[in-house]
C-alpha cells in the first residue's frame, strides 16, 4: 500500500484521522523547560507501530470505542475538566496501546502516594483527576472502571530514612480521609491499598540498581538528583528503581485498606503529578530483554507531589482537621490543588467543613 499515509495500514483512514485528530496538540513534557505538542506526524508514527488486531469480529467494536475512550482520556475537554495537563516523554505509544487493549478489558486508574511525615490537606485533590476521568470514560460506554489508591508510605519510608511511626500515622490519617472523599465520589468503584516491605523487597531493589550499567546508572543519577527528596545517589537509585516494582512490574505486595480489590485482568492507567515524568522516563533504563517497560501515564497539573508540603507554604491536612490556621498563605502551586479540591467538595455534604476552614487557606 505505497500510497496509504503511515499510521492507515491497519487501523483504517477514518480510524487514524479520528485518533489523530484527539491526540493532535496534546502537550508533551520532557525535562525543565522541555515541551511540544504533538504533531500529526508524531501520531501517525506511533498509530503505525501499534500491534495489528487479528480478531475481524472486535474490530467494530474496537474502532466504535477506541476514539471516545482515547477522548475521555486525554482529550482537550477532558485536560480541561480533569486537571490534566499532559503525557511524559515517551508516553505516547504506552497511552494509545492501553487505550485499545482497554475497550475489552477492565481499567484501572492508578495515583501512587509516596511517603510523607506531614501530609499536606491538598493531598485530597490528587486522587480527582482520577475520579473525573472514570466519569468521562463512563459516558464514553466503558463498563468497567476502577480507581486504585496506592499509598507506598512503607515503601518509601527506609529509601528516604524517614522515621516510620510518623510516616504511618500520617498514612493512616489520609487513608481515613480519602476513603471518605471516594465513598462520596465514586462509591464500590475504588480500592484504597498500602505497600507491604518484606526483605525480599528491599534485596529486589539493590538488586535491579545494580543491572544498571555505569552509562544508565550515570543517566538515572543525572535526571532525577534531588527529586524525590533524595540526598544521596544510592537513595535516588533505590527510588527510581521502587517506581520500577511498583508500576511495572507488580512486585511490590499491596494490602487492600479500604474500598474494593481491582478487577482481575485489568489494564492500568498511571495518574500522577508533573514530576512523575521524570521518573517514567529513567523507568526505560531499567528495561531489558523481556522486563516490561514503563506503561501508560497521564500528568496531572499538581506541580508539587501533593503528599509533601510545599515550600512556599502549604496546610497540612492534620493541622486543618484540628482546626489551625496556616503560619503563612499557601504558595500558588499549593493553592491550585487547593481550589480544585473545593471545587469538587462544595457540592457535598463536607460544605459545613469546608466554609468555616475555608477562609484559612486565604
Amino acid at each position: 500500500m505505497p500510497n496509504v499515509p503511515v499510521g492507515e495500514q491497519s487501523l483504517g483512514k477514518k480510524q487514524a484521522n479520528l485518533l489523530t485528530a484527539i491526540m493532535r496538540g496534546v502537550p508533551v513534557l520532557g525535562r525543565g523547560k522541555d515541551f511540544h505538542a504533538l504533531t500529526d506526524g508524531d501520531i501517525r508514527s506511533a498509530l503505525d507501530r501499534l500491534p495489528a488486531g487479528s480478531d475481524v469480529s472486535q474490530a467494530g467494536e474496537l474502532n466504535r470505542l477506541r476514539p471516545r475512550l482515547l477522548d475521555a482520556v486525554i482529550g482537550a475537554r477532558t485536560r480541561q475538566a480533569c486537571y490534566l495537563r499532559g503525557l511524559p516523554s515517551h508516553g505516547l505509544e504506552p497511552l494509545l496501546r492501553t487505550v485499545g487493549e482497554a475497550v475489552r478489558a477492565p481499567l484501572v486508574l492508578r495515583v501512587v502516594y509516596g511517603a510523607s511525615t506531614e501530609v499536606p490537606l491538598r493531598a485530597l485533590s490528587y486522587v480527582l483527576p482520577a475520579v473525573r476521568m472514570a466519569a468521562r470514560l463512563a459516558a464514553a460506554g466503558h463498563r468497567a472502571l476502577h480507581v486504585q489508591v496506592v499509598l507506598a508510605g512503607s515503601l518509601g519510608c527506609p529509601i528516604n530514612g524517614l522515621t516510620a511511626s510518623a510516616v504511618a500515622e500520617e498514612n493512616e490519617l489520609l487513608t481515613r480521609c480519602l476513603d471518605r472523599l471516594l465513598t462520596l465520589l465514586i462509591p464500590h468503584r475504588y480500592g484504597i491499598y498500602g505497600t507491604q516491605t518484606p526483605a525480599g523487597v528491599l534485596a529486589a531493589l539493590e538488586d535491579l540498581v545494580r543491572t544498571l550499567t555505569p552509562e544508565r546508572r550515570a543517566r538515572v543519577l543525572e535526571r532525577l538528583g534531588g527529586k524525590g527528596g533524595a540526598t544521596a545517589e544510592e537513595q535516588t537509585l533505590l527510588y527510581a528503581a521502587a517506581h520500577v516494582l511498583v508500576h511495572d512490574r507488580a512486585a511490590v505486595p499491596l494490602a487492600l485498606e479500604r474500598g474494593t480489590a481491582v478487577p482481575p485482568d485489568a489494564r492500568v492507567i498511571d495518574i500522577g503529578g508533573l514530576q512523575e515524568r521524570h521518573f517514567h522516563d529513567v523507568r526505560r533504563l531499567f528495561a531489558s530483554g523481556a522486563a516490561q517497560g514503563p506503561g501508560a501515564l497521564v500528568l496531572s497539573r499538581h506541580a508539587v507531589p501533593p503528599y509533601t508540603m510545599a515550600r512556599g507554604g502549604d496546610v497540612g491536612l492534620r493541622q486543618f482537621l484540628d482546626g489551625g490556621s496556616p503560619c503563612e498563605p499557601p504558595a500558588e502551586t499549593a493553592r491550585r490543588d487547593l481550589d480544585l479540591l473545593w471545587d469538587e467538595l462544595l457540592p457535598s455534604d463536607l460544605r459545613r467543613v469546608v466554609d468555616v476552614r475555608q477562609e484559612a487557606l486565604r
